[in-house]
């Protein structure tokens, strides 16, 4: 409630005020009254009242000059409302040169001064709100400033007051991380779900009597951390971690994690609690499903700093190039599994990951093509600028893999389509020669009987029909065109035997090289 004082020579006018307005229910509470403008400014003084509603005439000291010693006194913030008789200009011109909120005459209008009123009030409820902000930011700065370890020694008790924490009380740091979250999550909203996460956790450290310890700390925009009074035993922390992640799941849909640091004597050593909780939070892949990880239980326990098994990365890109995604899947649980298995710290899976990358994008520009095609690849390579669980990397790990075989596999296609268009413009060129299926293969570095299916599924034609196609064609423009015997036109054409070029030219056009002749003769 905000406090009002009344000040006004003549009782009756005071009480028909108190009567007249709602006071409560627009927010205020009559804790004075005056008669005066000395005993006002009296009260003004003890009591720090928000408005003051005077009048302007009055023994003593009358309401202007009320006013105006208040503000020479220092008093910037109290708000006056004046109330008078007459109309005179003058009364109001002054009343403007001293700040006052609003200038009212007799008889007061009811509507008039409630409305003045739920204007003040919501000048206060505003400057309330700001002043709130305001902490809240000093708060934060302080609080990370104690985490980091910059805060001087000397500003340790402030530090204490403002953040409402013992300095001597026994501290823990803890830090809450969402993995896994969809990029389709705007940015606002996720904002906007860590706050509600931030009150979840206000009320249930208040419920549990840890009310108090609530500073918040943001590396990120997918995890904050905050203080808790220490637990002594790791069970209290587990319990403790596990009850803010069934409250918190809630709150917004990924992987939620749970990081404890150590617990330090006091404020001066959170420092310390927040670099032993960093460190926890390394041991993410290593203990990879757990919800809650605590330093006591991963201080002892040591890390892998290696990198992918190269047979086993070898694999992995030959399946990529075959495009064998069975192989592709298999080799993707090998990898993820040593990543957890053996411990693998964050900055070897991240290499290990890094090295896979740069095998399949050597791939695609071996091929001529170019890694900016795969979508994956800019995720891939930012992946942790995110929180991520193994099954969230892995999961993103697979899809570039996918992507980038799928593309392989459309080069290879696109080459090899560039291929057989040259295989054929050679069988053009060079069908006179003694040329067949092995030997064109063998030239272009092709499987014969790949090469065999190949031609047909473009052309749609056997290869050795296509080429006795053009020997045929070929043999028919010089039995028109020449007096070639048979047997010189067969040579011409690749036949290294005239009889079976004879039978070949027959079971296609239904006659002999002779009668094809003899007929073009008689039509001359």
């Amino acid at each position: 409630m905000k406090k009002a004082i009344l000040v006004d020579d003549e009782v009756f006018a005071r009480k028909g005020l108190i009567g007249l307005i709602p006071w409560a229910k627009l927010g205020y509470e009559i804790v004075a009254e005056a008669e005066d403008g000395e005993d006002a400014f009296a009260l003004i003084g003890e009591l720090r009242p928000d408005v003051v509603i005077t009048d302007v005439r009055m023994p003593v000291l009358d309401g202007l000059q009320l006013i105006q010693k208040v503000r020479e006194h220092g008093d910037k913030t109290t708000k006056f409302i004046i109330i008078s008789g007459y109309g005179d200009f003058k009364y109001a011109q002054q009343a403007v040169r001293f700040g006052v909120e609003d200038y009212l005459l007799k008889p007061i209008d009811e509507d008039e001064l409630i409305e003045t009123l739920t204007r003040i009030g919501k000048t206060f409820d505003g400057d309330r709100e700001w002043k709130e902000a305001g902490n809240r930011i000093i708060q934060a700065s302080v609080f990370e400033s104690l985490v980091i370890g910059q805060l001087d020694e000397k500003l340790l008790e402030e530090a204490a007051m403002l953040l409402g924490l013992p300095q001597d009380r026994p501290l823990r740091y803890m830090n809450v991380e969402w993995n896994d979250l969809p990029p389709s999550l705007p940015e606002d909203v996720r904002a906007e779900r860590i706050e509600q996460a931030k009150l979840a956790v206000v009320e249930l450290l208040a419920l549990r009597g840890q009310s108090g310890t609530t500073p918040f700390y943001a590396r990120s925009g997918s995890e904050f951390g905050f203080l808790v009074f220490a637990l002594s035993e790791t069970e209290g922390v587990r319990a403790l971690g596990e009850e803010l992640a069934r409250t918190l799941e809630a709150c917004m849909e990924g992987e939620l994690r749970i990081y404890a640091g150590a617990s330090v004597s006091g404020l001066r050593s959170v420092k310390e609690s927040y670099a032993a909780m960093a460190e926890t939070m390394s041991y993410k892949y290593a203990l990879d499903g757990a919800k809650v990880l605590i330093y006591e239980e991963i201080r002892d326990k040591a890390l892998g700093f290696k990198e992918v098994d190269s047979a086993l990365h070898a694999e992995l890109m030959e399946s990529l190039e075959e495009r064998d995604e069975t192989a592709m899947a298999k080799l993707a649980d090998r990898l993820f599994g040593a990543f957890r298995e053996q411990s693998y710290s964050p900055e070897s899976v991240q290499a290990s990951i890094l090295r896979c990358l740069h095998g399949a994008t050597g791939i695609i520009q071996t091929m001529g093509g170019d890694e900016k095609e795969v979508d994956r690849l800019i995720p891939l390579l930012q992946w942790h600028h995110e929180p991520r669980t193994l099954r969230g990397l892995k999961a993103l790990f697979t899809a570039f893999l996918t992507e980038c075989a799928d593309y392989v596999s459309e080069l290879r296609s696109s080459r090899t389509r560039g291929d057989i268009g040259k295989i054929k413009s050679y069988i053009d060129a060079h069908y006179d020669e003694n040329i067949n299926l092995k030997s064109i293969s063998k030239r272009f570095y092709m499987n014969p009987v790949y090469l065999g299916q190949l031609f047909r599924k473009t052309y749609g034609v056997y290869f050795n029909e296509y080429l006795l196609h053009i020997r045929i064609t070929e043999a028919k423009k010089q039995l028109r065109q020449t007096d070639n015997k048979v047997y010189e036109i067969a040579a011409n054409v690749g036949f290294g035997n005239a009889d079976y070029f004879v039978c070949q030219f027959e079971k296609v056009e239904g006659r002999t090289p002779t009668e094809y002749k003899n007929a073009m003769l008689a039509k001359a």
